[in-house]
This record gives structure tokens, C-alpha cells and sequence, in this order.
């Protein structure tokens, strides 16, 4: 399979000398007075809205397409190139002319994704902002394309999403004087946060408007001990850089609309009511203090835990019961994950069931 990439990669290589040469030599005719200057990513939701260059939250079944534009300084200004009749670039709106009358280029696509599923703001030995390792991934099938539709399945981490959660992307116009490119790997948020700024075009997508439906923008992200931020609305969460346990739930709830703050678990008892505590029984059961089966609540509760918590999605076991068989979703040292009260490495300890107030 890796010499099989290789030889793709090989052979696209040799496809865009032999294109740049080609380009040069349209350049020196009558297009050598337009010059492309800058590259945008835009993207929208569905078919009807106006693309921007702005971050998206979007149904997965709406869909989002990205769309290249290239803006080009021609006669003394600046005139715009895609396939789209108009598009919103850093807050204005602009007018396009079709993509196949600007200057030549060769498009490249890149997914910019975190290299890591799991790190720390204080492996250092103290608390910073501790910066993420993107790395910037060439997506074969969109080579040489104006508008593609977004895939947010990380390649370099577990896809645990399916074709949910949360993608940066590059764009790269390869031109007869060089090439020009979107925001990538190298342009940090900087002070508040170890991701990268909005600059670098961002696409999240849902399972649908629901709390557990908001949580899977989050697929793909790193868990991120001690996840922060200089704000709530400025968070390592909200940003959708990832986020420890607690920041994960509280996730959720924001996308709601609901003004929770991001805290630790020991701070989720303000903004919850118990229905229960129990202990596991040897056959998987949690049982109350007095030895009784504890019923499983609803989708959307959460499960907490010493020091983690996790939010209840399915019954699976023993129909009503809260049992090891019972599913969780939790962000625990990996990306966020669906998995089994039973398979996670809190299968033995007590929990208590809190219900969002």
C-alpha cells in the first residue's frame, strides 16, 4: 500500500512539472499582464447560501462544499475567480467571475489535522498553552479540483466519527511564478490557545441539533489535559481544538445555547442534579446502597466518575438497567469515542448519574 501511495504521489508529481511547464509558456501570452496574488478557501452549507470564508457547523446531511478562489490584480485591482457567482472573503462580498477565465493554476488540496490524539498543557511541568502538532495531508482525489466536498475523517488518527466532526483544510494554486497558499500548520491562534487561527478554513459536522448531536462536532479532535482558555468564548473547546472530560460535556451544552462555563468535574454538581450513586455488581450491574439495580436514565445524562465523566448514549445491556454493557461518549487520554462503561478504566469504581439542571 505505501509503495502503491508512493507511485500516485510520484506520478502527480511529475503531472504538475510537466503542468507548471506548460503554464509558463501560456504566461508569456496575452494573460502575463494578471498576476494571481492570493488563494481563498470559501465553503457553504447546502446549495442556496452565499460561501464565506468562515468557520462552518454544519448537519452532516446538509453537506459542505469548499470552493477556490483566486483573486488577481488586473489593470490596477483586484478581481475574483471561482465557481460560485458570489462569495463573503474577510468580511465583504465579492463579486466572481468564472473560474476558467483567470490565469492558470494548478489546486492542490491539504487536510490539516492534529498528528496526536491525546497531549497535555502541562507536560512541561507547569500550565501553558502547550501548542498542537498539525501536519498537513495532500488529499489525493481533490488534486486539480475548484470545489470539492468536505471530508472531515482524520487521516492521520482513529476515524471514530464516520464523517463527523471537525476539519481544517489548505489550498495551494501552483502558478507560472509560484506557488500561493491559504493558511496552513504555521499560522498559530497564539496567546490563549496551542491551535491554529481561524484563518485556516474550519468545517465541523453534526449528527443533528440534539446535545449528544452537538458533542460530534468533536470527533477528530485531541483530548487535551487541562484544556483552557483566556475566556469561555475564547476556550480550547469552543475553538474546537479539543478539550479534556469535563470541557467536552460542557461542550454540548454551549452549542445549546446554554451559558454553562467550562470547569473541572468537580465542578459539573452546580449545574446538575444526582439521580443516583452506585457501584458495579461482579456481573456488570450497578447497584445503589441497599444492593438495588439502578435504572439507566436517558440519552444525554451524564455518568460521573473520581476525576472523569463520560455521557450515557445507548442501553445496550440488561434493557432499563445501567449495567457495563451500557455506552458512553467521553474524550479519556483519545480523541472522543463511543465505548462500554464495562471497557473503560473506570469499570470498577462507583458513579454517580447527574442530570443536566
Amino acid at each position: 500500500m505505501a509503495r502503491a501511495s508512493l507511485s500516485r504521489m510520484t506520478t502527480l508529481t511529475r503531472a504538475l512539472g510537466l503542468s507548471l511547464l506548460l503554464i509558463a509558456a501560456l504566461a508569456a501570452g496575452p494573460r502575463a499582464e494578471r498576476r494571481i496574488v492570493t488563494v481563498h478557501i470559501v465553503s457553504r452549507a447546502g446549495d442556496t447560501a452565499v460561501p464565506t470564508d468562515r468557520p462552518k457547523h454544519a448537519l452532516a446531511s446538509d453537506s459542505v462544499t469548499l470552493y477556490a478562489v483566486l483573486a488577481v490584480r488586473e489593470a490596477g485591482r483586484l478581481q475574483y475567480y471561482g465557481n460560485v457567482p458570489s462569495a463573503v472573503i474577510a468580511g465583504r462580498p465579492r463579486t466572481l467571475q468564472p473560474l476558467d477565465r483567470a490565469p492558470d493554476a494548478l489546486l492542490s488540496w491539504y487536510k490539516v489535522e492534529p498528528r496526536v490524539e491525546s497531549m497535555s498543557n502541562t507536560q512541561s511541568g507547569s500550565f501553558q498553552f502547550e501548542p498542537i502538532d498539525y501536519a498537513e495531508t495532500p488529499v489525493p482525489n481533490w488534486q486539480l479540483a475548484a470545489e470539492v466536498i468536505a471530508d472531515v475523517s482524520p487521516t492521520l488518527t482513529p476515524n471514530r466519527g464516520n464523517g463527523l466532526g471537525t476539519m481544517r483544510y489548505k489550498l495551494i494554486a501552483l502558478t507560472a511564478s509560484g506557488a500561493i497558499s491559504t493558511p496552513g500548520a504555521e499560522a498559530r491562534q497564539g496567546r490563549g490557545s496551542g491551535g491554529l487561527s481561524d484563518d485556516v478554513h474550519r468545517v465541523s459536522l453534526r449528527r443533528d441539533d440534539s446535545y449528544l448531536g452537538y458533542l460530534t462536532e468533536m470527533y477528530g479532535q485531541p483530548y487535551i489535559w487541562a484544556s483552557a482558555g483566556l475566556t469561555d468564548a475564547r476556550h480550547q473547546s469552543e475553538r474546537l481544538e479539543g478539550s479534556d472530560c469535563a470541557d467536552f460535556v460542557v461542550y454540548g451544552r454551549r452549542r445549546m445555547g446554554e451559558p454553562i462555563p467550562y470547569t473541572w468535574t468537580g465542578g459539573l454538581p452546580k449545574y446538575t442534579r444526582r439521580l443516583a450513586r452506585a457501584m458495579p455488581r461482579q456481573d456488570g450491574t450497578y447497584v445503589d446502597q441497599d444492593g438495588r439495580p439502578i435504572a439507566f436514565p436517558q440519552p444525554g445524562d451524564l455518568v460521573l466518575f473520581p476525576r472523569h465523566v463520560g455521557v450515557l448514549t445507548s442501553d445496550r445491556g440488561i434493557p432499563g438497567r445501567l449495567d457495563h454493557q451500557d455506552v458512553m461518549f467521553h474524550s479519556y487520554f483519545a480523541s472522543p469515542r463511543e465505548q462500554s462503561l464495562g471497557d473503560s478504566a473506570y469499570a470498577n469504581t462507583w458513579i454517580e448519574v447527574r442530570q443536566w439542571q
